[in-house]
């Protein structure tokens, strides 16, 4: 729908990721249309003439689901529906539908689970009304089916007694979580959470930098499932690095609730490492997104990193322009790819530098034969330098605070500065 106050081009944008998300959902595209007006049909959401188009274009067989780039009301839907006897789709719907086939774990079964619920629970009356007009087809994107009118109210208690048995299950999911990231701030280790626009690299972003064996394909929402990794800095300090899931322009709400135990992993971060797909056209655009996504999650004031992906597969002029329009938002931003593993070294010391925090300087005299000491110290905080005197070697270095007390016994009088 091209709405006043809305650009062409931005509604262009979104109906290709519309196609992406349908074909990424297992649907063929064929055919896309907007339409122009200065507001939303209450009844039908399009216009009456728009509603006659698609009906035509139906009885000749065009397509068998219509998917809508907004979200419906329940009322807009079911009248949909019935006047194009047809199944009629949104956005959050076909993004619930992807959610479902790609979660892997039992957490993230459960958070999809919990967001399709809650999306469907005031669309229960326009899917049985459905179902009687064309006998309740089952398969395909999307697909609903449902016993009967009759039935409504049973189902609805059902349905509200498994999304109260979800919320309980996720909530335990978020206990466990914290009593993981308390274990991680037991060893002392700064936490970085990678996050960007759907398919902007962060999976392979991890995988290249740690090692990890994470699902990275070329399609939205690839990745569900957090995941932590050690990362060794070139200093030999270590960060814990988290892969999450990717943002998108219309994110739903029902996913942002149901999934805030893993959004937690954003929130709870350190440090944000922002990628972006500077190969795409849209790429300010999305990672404007994900800027406000962030904000929303109470995480747009974190240090963060921003890392321009995917430059590899741009020629050498269209490169020095992206990595401008880039630097004039984002000054600090470094541009890297993650499949050709360039960039690292400016990434890794951007990182370095980052998520240094609340820090404090030490001049340590370490006893010879407890080497370890320094092991840990550059594990966790940095070495600068060192000297080896009578007694040990002295050290001068720092730790972030939270680590501090850990070496209070090696600390010369009166060596601690704030830095």
């Amino acid at each position: 729908m091209l709405l006043p106050g809305t650009t062409s081009r931005a509604v262009g944008d979104q109906m290709a990721e519309l196609a992406d998300l349908t074909r990424t959902a297992g649907a063929e595209v064929v055919g896309t249309d907007v339409q122009r007006r200065s507001g939303i049909d209450p009844a039908h959401f399009i216009g009456m003439g728009k509603v006659e188009e698609l009906r035509e274009m139906k009885l000749e067989g065009g397509f068998d689901v219509v998917i809508c780039n907004d979200d419906l009301s329940p009322r807009q839907q079911r009248n949909l529906e019935r006047e194009l006897k047809t199944r009629v789709l949104d956005r959050t719907e076909v993004i619930l539908d992807i959610f479902a086939q790609h979660a892997r774990t039992h957490e993230g079964r459960l958070q999809v689970e919990a967001a399709r619920l809650h999306h469907m629970l005031p669309r229960l009356i326009g899917s049985y009304a459905y179902d009687r007009q064309v006998g309740g087809r089952r398969g395909g994107v999307g697909a609903r089916g449902g016993p009967g009118e009759q039935q409504i109210e049973t189902e609805r208690r059902r349905i509200r007694k498994r999304m109260r048995d979800l919320e309980r299950e996720i909530e335990q999911v978020r206990s466990q979580r914290h009593q993981q990231r308390t274990g991680r701030r037991r060893a002392e280790l700064e936490t970085a959470a990678i996050v960007g626009y759907t398919n902007a690299g962060k999976s392979t972003l991890l995988n290249a930098m740690t090692g990890a064996s994470v699902q990275a394909e070329q399609r939205v929402f690839a990745t569900l499932d957090p995941t932590t990794r050690r990362l060794a800095l070139p200093t030999g300090r270590e960060v814990l690095l988290t892969d999450t899931v990717g943002f998108i322009q219309k994110l739903p709400t029902d996913l942002v609730a149901a999934f805030r135990a893993t959004l937690e992993e954003v929130t709870e971060a350190d440090l944000i490492i922002q990628v972006i797909d500077v190969s795409s056209p849209s790429f300010l655009d999305q990672a404007a997104t994900v800027e406000q996504v962030l904000a929303d999650l109470g995480a747009g004031d974190k240090p963060r990193v921003v890392a321009l992906n995917k430059v590899d597969l741009l020629g050498p002029l269209a490169r020095r322009r992206a990595i401008a329009a880039a630097s004039s938002r984002y000054p600090n931003a470094v541009a890297i790819s993650a499949t050709k593993r360039s960039g690292f070294p400016g990434l890794l010391g951007a990182v370095d530098r980052c998520s240094r925090g609340d820090t404090v300087e030490f001049e340590l005299l370490v006893p010879y034969g407890r080497e370890s000491v320094l092991a840990e110290l550059r594990k966790v905080g940095g070495v600068e330098r060192t000297e080896y005197v009578e007694g040990g070697t002295r050290a001068w270095g720092w730790v972030p605070r939270h680590a501090a007390r850990r070496f209070e016994t090696y600390a010369a009088a009166g060596s601690e500065r704030v830095r």
